[in-house]
C-alpha cells in the first residue's frame, strides 16, 4: 500500500468523522441537555479510526487495516443517504 495514499487518506477520514459527530452533538442537543448517544458514538468511531491508522503505519499489512477504516466510514455516511 502507498504510504501517501494512507497519510492523506487517513486524516481526511478523521477530519469528516470530527465535523460529522460536532453536526450530530449539536443537531440533537435543541433542547438543552447533551445528546449521549451522539457523543459516545462519536468517541469509539474516533477511537476505533485512530487505531486503525496506527495499525496501518506500523504493520506489514496495512491493506488490510484500510479497509477497517473504510468499514468504519460506512457508519459516517450511512446517516447522511437518508437527507439526499
Amino acid at each position: 500500500m502507498n504510504k501517501w495514499f494512507t497519510h492523506i487518506f487517513n486524516p481526511l477520514v478523521g477530519i469528516l468523522l470530527v465535523v460529522e459527530g460536532g453536526v450530530y452533538i449539536f443537531m440533537n442537543n435543541k433542547d438543552g441537555d447533551l445528546h449521549l448517544r451522539s457523543i459516545v458514538m462519536t468517541v469509539l468511531l474516533l477511537l476505533a479510526w485512530a487505531m486503525s491508522y496506527r495499525k496501518q503505519v506500523t504493520s506489514d499489512d496495512s491493506s488490510a487495516w484500510l479497509i477497517v477504516t473504510i468499514i468504519i466510514t460506512i457508519p459516517m455516511i450511512f446517516p447522511w443517504l437518508f437527507f439526499i
